[in-house]
């Protein structure tokens, strides 16, 4: 399992995860029909013991269940909320443990039937299959105390133990599925958004470049719009796709930037590693990103692009370099170029941004890719 754990979320609740909740939500309500049904017949056949406790608790776990559903609907942040879920962990501990209390002797049903495996479930669902691990391993943990404290374990360790595993499982495959699912959520509305996008550009933008190829007498233009049109359209996905390694594309980065802006890009190459398609890319667009910022608000007379192992010799370091006039980083907020075409880029992939700049001195940014 490649999931990570999740932290708990905050507002707003996505629609697939709120989803997954009013499911977890209806089933236990089902749950807790089948338990009354088992605690009314245990009750009339005096095989529930103690049964004043035991529908005391049926009646909190209830009310509890009721007030879990009108929360998934109406108010579904508080319902992802830390101290909800300890507190729904908790009484479903409570729960397995009041079996080995409100029965005296063997009795087929359990008290509280899977409810407490539902609330293993939640826990999955919201905070992803670390959580619902640990969840199912406190519940199946509170069962085996509760049945040594009533001297009860005797033969039934194997029964216990599978218990256990049976709550342990259902947490981290449920929480495991329920991150596929909002991934691929997440992947199916991102390929919509991106279709919607490549039928505007294609619309509006690329038929503007190719106006400008056509009518324009200017050649920087027309090779620039030319450069432009190529890249637009290998992003939307109608033109060639294929793509060098990391050093062949900075060099026909530095050669359309140099054809561009008529500054010189050096690209020197000390020791590289390998890479991913989608590093490579996020790599080179945030490499493109920091020439063509040089570029437009520097007015350098050099731009360098260095290409290293990371120290650790786990990973690429690259820097743009250029010798422009800087900026003071404490004065001047970042923009969108640094922010989403740099760091945005980066961060996507599991990298990280730097940028260092001295008015008077040049600009360097730093990227680091594992």
């Amino acid at each position: 399992m490649t999931s990570t754990a999740q932290p708990l979320p905050s507002t707003p609740i996505e629609p697939r995860m709120r989803e997954l909740m009013g499911g977890v939500a209806i089933l236990r309500l089902l749950v807790i029909l089948w338990a009354v049904v088992v605690v009314t017949v245990d009750a009339r056949s005096e095989v529930l013991t103690r049964p004043a406790p035991a529908v005391g608790l049926l009646a909190v776990v209830t009310a509890w269940s009721a007030l879990g559903a009108l929360g998934t609907v109406y108010r579904p942040s508080t319902m992802t909320s830390g101290p909800v879920l300890v507190a729904d962990v908790a009484l479903a501990a409570a729960v397995a443990a009041a079996d080995w209390y409100v029965y005296a002797g063997g009795h087929p049903q359990s008290f509280g039937s899977a409810w407490p495996a539902t609330s293993v479930m939640l826990v999955a669902v919201i905070a992803g299959w670390r959580w619902g691990l640990g969840a199912g391993v406190m519940v199946a943990t509170a069962s085996i105390l509760a049945a040594g404290v009533a001297e009860r374990i005797g033969g039934r360790g194997l029964a216990l133990t599978g218990n256990l595993v049976l709550l342990a499982t259902t947490g981290a495959v449920g929480g495991w599925v329920s991150a596929r699912l909002m991934a691929a959520e997440f992947e199916v509305a991102a390929a919509r958004e991106r279709e919607r996008f490549a039928r505007t550009l294609h619309d509006g933008v690329l038929q503007t470049l190719a106006v400008i190829q056509r009518r324009s007498t200017d050649r920087d233009l027309i090779e620039m719009a030319r450069d432009q049109e190529a890249e637009l359209r290998a992003f939307i996905g109608s033109g060639p796709r294929k793509r060098g390694d990391l050093v062949s594309e900075l060099r026909a980065l530095a050669a359309r930037a140099e054809r561009i802006h008529r500054i010189p890009v050096e690209v020197v190459v000390v020791e590289v590693a390998d890479l991913s398609p989608s590093s490579t890319e996020a790599l080179v667009g945030a490499a493109q990103e920091a020439v063509s910022n040089a570029a437009r608000h520097g007015s350098p007379t050099q731009v360098t692009i260095c290409v290293d192992r990371a120290n650790d010799g786990g990973g690429i370091h690259l820097t743009v370099i250029d010798d422009g006039c800087g900026f003071d980083q404490a004065e001047t907020a970042e923009g969108t170029g640094i922010g989403r075409s740099i760091r945005g880029r980066m961060s996507e992939v599991g990298g990280r941004a730097e940028v260092r700049s001295v008015p008077g001195r040049g600009t360097e940014v730093a990227l680091w890719m594992p």
